[in-house]
């Protein structure tokens, strides 16, 4: 998998809608679906010079990949879903805010949401794959985050929205413990890397955006039901479904 990711970090053809990257990293993302542990793969990608960075699951960068190539149409629904996750936003971090991407069906919608973190520094350090850490935490996205960041990695950068440290986020997690980032790769590199293609993105809140994700998952609108308890089985099923999907940001 090491190595998989390290071809991904360092064969990444240029794009016109770009950034021009000066480190790249990954980190395993551990998350509960459906009340299991899961985990994921996720790349962060930093132009430090410009304080840009870009966020995205290491399966959905594969399976854009493999579409550019022609090796997977966009209606092989299939072989597509092999590269599916859990976790779809797409943050991209620029000019003091976060513009937040995701593919929900067929639309494609997006917000913007200010930097906002405010970190407590503390005074615990440990050693964390190989890196001086030292301990921070923030309240943010519902929930209290703790992080250990890199005190010799001076890179204000971390996974997901989280950002505005001293130094690279090495670790961070929820107070339960059920969101759970690890830095696995950190390297410094001078790619292009795509974006999303902002104009095809529709705008709107965060709190639409956040209503149309649910709804896309509840909308039962389509389906014919003979037997009226039938139909409310299924409601309290998908309700259930619902509450056990992953969001890291509950706000």
């Amino acid at each position: 998998m090491v190595a998989v990711l390290l071809l991904l970090i360092c064969c990444f053809e240029g794009f016109s809608q770009s950034i021009t990257t000066d480190f790249a990293a990954a980190y395993d993302v551990e998350y509960p679906i459906y009340k299991k542990k899961n985990t994921e793969q996720f790349l962060l990608y930093i132009n430090s010079k410009e304080n840009i960075s870009y966020y995205k699951s290491t399966n959905q960068y594969v399976l854009d990949s493999l579409k550019k190539e022609g090796k997977i149409s966009g209606s092989d629904f299939m072989d597509g879903s092999k590269y599916d996750t859990a976790l779809k936003e797409e943050v991209l971090r620029k000019n003091d805010s976060f513009t937040v991407y995701e593919k929900i069906v067929d639309a494609k919608i997006k917000y913007i949401e200010p930097e906002s973190l405010k970190w407590t520094i503390l005074k615990d350090t440990k050693t964390y794959s190989g890196y001086k850490t030292r301990k921070a935490f923030t309240y943010a996205y519902g929930r209290k985050w703790i992080a250990w960041y890199a005190e010799d990695l001076p890179l204000n950068y971390g996974p997901y929205k989280f950002c505005g440290l001293p130094g690279l986020i090495v670790n961070i997690y929820d107070e339960k413990a059920a969101y759970f980032f690890t830095l696995k790769i950190f390297k410094k590199k001078i790619k292009q890397v795509q974006l999303p293609k902002d104009n095809t993105y529709k705008k709107i809140s965060k709190i639409k955006a956040k209503q149309i994700s649910s709804n896309s998952l509840t909308d039962i609108s389509g389906m014919v039901f003979d037997d009226p308890n039938e139909k409310r089985r299924m409601q309290k099923v998908i309700e259930k479904m619902v509450s056990e999907s992953p969001r890291i940001d509950i706000e």
